[in-house]
């Protein structure tokens, strides 16, 4: 019955479509449509275009997810008057929260380059004086409570270097599409220290969500201005190394930032290569680009994206099928991280949720979820304490929608993350004005949803602590280094064995693009060949690995250990 819905629809649009012919139904203007579907039909309605919204050339802002809910979709001028009028003629509640996307976003973030100060709060005129005066804790300078370019924040992240240099190092993680590096700052005091735990933060992986970009580079800041300042962030950095990626899609961020019409502006997708097809219409449509977040190696293509190129969460031809997501993947896995990183925290924007893992599907939780719950429920109780902002807490399946492919449930299942959490930042689901969040909100949404990192970053030092009482993880020189290196060796097999058998046990589809760890495939009878591009380096750390880790160096170091 829904299959002939559908084909109603698609032949309802397609005849509306043709028939505009007057300006009057065409005024040239973006619109977002909110709509309220009131039974179990209309939701049905709903869900099918959302699940067409490529062949109908809609954006979902907001997808339906059950009545009592409402769904956000931004139509082109083309399609806006025949989305109203189906709408109307099927008495589904709608209203037009944005008559013009573009003159909104001309008045939200237009070309002033940045806030009006007499417009904020004392708190705020304060944190952008700090911010610009030249005596400022932070030597290097960044205009925050503004959007910025790219290479600006490079800019910013270098000078932080420079100015830093024993508790700050910029790293590219690789290459984009384009060829832009993407960029991150490892903070920890001193820097050079390899043996501490790690806390992730990455943002800017949907290239619209501006705001998310802007609170992980206010948490830069903060570890960086308020060390030596402040006891508890003074702490953080001695104890633990940040790894902070502020754009992990920086062609996406760039290209939404090259013109302030509203499909460049909402650009969600990566820049990836085009694909040509024709549509259900027989127009020929070509489209780029791969949503990242549903490219991750986790129950990939199974639910809540698409395997067509033109929609806004197109899966990507594979799994890591992208040089953004295998950039995040390979330094997670790198033996500079993989094994130490006890905290992922991924920002997005927009709704107002602190998500934990698994979102693939509905009831599906890690069996750790207590501790996750526990954390996560405390970092929002600590973020709603600074301005009373409210967040809605738990899986992505259960309180949004379920979604395979993410980055946040890949890093939970298979790189092996103690705390992994997504954060949707400012506005609220409720509010009309989605991505465009006011100029004036991003400091506030710094501070708040710092206040609830701090949780997190907490819990990690605790459980550090309790797993070696007594131990100070600021000073090394209890240990020596060469114990030290071999321990945290032994550790990261033990962990990566783990993750095998994780793997193993869950896989249900083949693995069609293999990430660089086990890249190779198993040895062929009568070959002595390496799985793992790590086996030198191992034994050049531990040289005795070959004896005290059989088992594992037995399966993807046969050769270097000659085992065969």
């Amino acid at each position: 019955m829904w299959l002939h819905i559908l084909w109603l629809l698609l032949v309802f649009f397609n005849s509306t479509f043709a028939s505009i012919k007057s300006e009057a139904d065409n005024d040239g203007k973006y619109k977002v449509i909110r709509i309220f579907p009131r039974d179990a039909q209309q939701l049905e309605l709903m869900r099918s275009l959302y699940n067409k919204s490529s062949d109908l050339q809609l954006d979902f802002w907001k997808a339906p997810t059950a009545l009592g809910h409402f769904a956000d979709v931004m139509a082109n001028p083309n399609m806006a008057r025949p989305l109203i009028t189906f709408l109307s003629e099927h008495n589904i509640p709608h209203i037009v929260t944005i008559d013009d996307v573009q003159g909104l976003t001309i008045e939200r973030e237009g070309r002033r380059s940045e806030t009006d100060a007499s417009d904020l709060d004392p708190i705020m005129q304060a944190f952008l004086k700090r911010a610009k005066d030249a005596s400022s804790r932070n030597k290097a300078k960044y205009g925050f409570g503004d959007y910025h370019s790219y290479n600006e924040m490079v800019q910013w992240m270098n000078d932080i270097e420079y100015y830093y240099p024993h508790m700050a190092k910029v790293f590219s993680i690789g290459t984009t599409y384009e060829g832009r590096h993407i960029r991150g700052i490892k903070i920890g005091n001193p820097i050079h220290r390899t043996d501490k735990r790690i806390i992730w933060v990455d943002g800017g992986i949907h290239a619209r969500e501006w705001a998310a970009v802007h609170t992980a580079l206010y948490f830069i800041d903060q570890l960086i201005s308020q060390y030596g300042v402040d006891p508890q962030i003074t702490s953080y950095v001695d104890t633990l190394n940040f790894y902070i990626v502020p754009v992990a899609n920086p062609d996406g961020y760039e290209y939404s930032r090259s013109d302030i019409s509203p499909q460049t502006r909402f650009w969600r997708k990566n820049r990836g290569q085009q694909i040509c097809k024709k549509d259900r219409w027989r127009r020929e449509r070509c489209c780029g680009g791969v949503d990242l977040n549903r490219n991750f190696d986790f129950h990939w293509g199974e639910t809540g994206s698409s395997s067509d190129s033109c929609s806004e969460i197109y899966q990507g031809s594979g799994p890591f099928s992208e040089p953004e997501t295998r950039a995040i993947r390979d330094k997670l896995l790198s033996p500079e991280l993989y094994g130490k990183v006890d905290a992922f925290i991924t920002l997005h924007t927009y709704s107002q949720m602190w998500i934990h893992p698994f979102n693939h599907q509905r009831n599906s939780v890690p069996s750790d979820v207590n501790d996750l719950e526990e954390v996560g429920k405390r970092g929002v109780k600590a973020l709603e304490s600074v301005y009373g902002t409210k967040y809605r807490f738990g899986t992505g399946a259960d309180i949004l929608y379920p979604s395979a492919g993410g980055s946040d449930d890949w890093a939970k299942a298979k790189g092996n993350v103690k705390y992994v959490y997504l954060l949707e930042l400012r506005p609220d689901e409720e509010e009309w004005d989605g991505f465009l969040l006011d100029k004036r909100q991003l400091i506030p949404t710094g501070r708040e949803t710092w206040a609830g990192i701090k949780v997190v970053i907490d819990a990690v030092i605790k459980a550090q602590r309790a797993v070696a009482p007594g131990v100070s993880p600021s000073s090394p020189s209890q240990i020596q280094q060469s114990q030290l290196r071999d321990q945290q060796l032994r550790t990261d097999i033990q962990r990566r064995l783990d993750m095998l058998r994780i793997t193993h046990s869950s896989s249900t589809r083949k693995d069609r693009n293999r990430n660089v760890h086990t890249s190779t495939a198993a040895p062929l009878s009568g070959q002595c060949v390496d799985r793992s591009p790590w086996c030198v380096n191992w034994m050049r750390v531990s040289p005795d690995v070959c004896r005290t880790s059989t088992l594992y160096m037995r399966q993807d170091c046969a050769r270097s250990c000659r085992y065969c």
